[in-house]
């Protein structure tokens, strides 16, 4: 489901699914990287999003993107659904410039 913060299969790793569902199963999806907010320096605003997770503060990293193997994708632990526009806005950076 896009949105939904998913914890890799292989470790500790967070991903947030940025790839919308086609109705198609793609072998990768579209996602970014969300960290503790501890764990990042400065942020660059509108590309990396400050979101609460468990209680605690992460950061998505749009601008760290990568399409990873679904199946590498382990149990949801969140969603950033609050944050949609500021994801939506960060793609829309990233790809038109504006």
């Amino acid at each position: 489901m896009q949105g939904a913060i998913h914890r890799l299969r292989d470790g500790d790793e967070l991903v947030c699914r940025v790839q919308t569902d086609l109705g198609v199963e793609t072998p990768y999806v579209l996602c970014a990287p969300v960290l503790p907010r501890s764990d990042w320096g400065a942020l660059t605003p509108k590309l990396h999003v400050p979101i609460t997770l468990n209680a605690e503060a992460h950061v998505v990293l749009m601008s760290q993107m990568v399409a990873i193997p679904g199946a590498a994708m382990g149990p949801v632990v969140g969603d950033v659904w609050a944050w949609r526009d500021d994801i939506v806005a960060a793609v829309d950076l990233l790809v038109w410039g504006f």
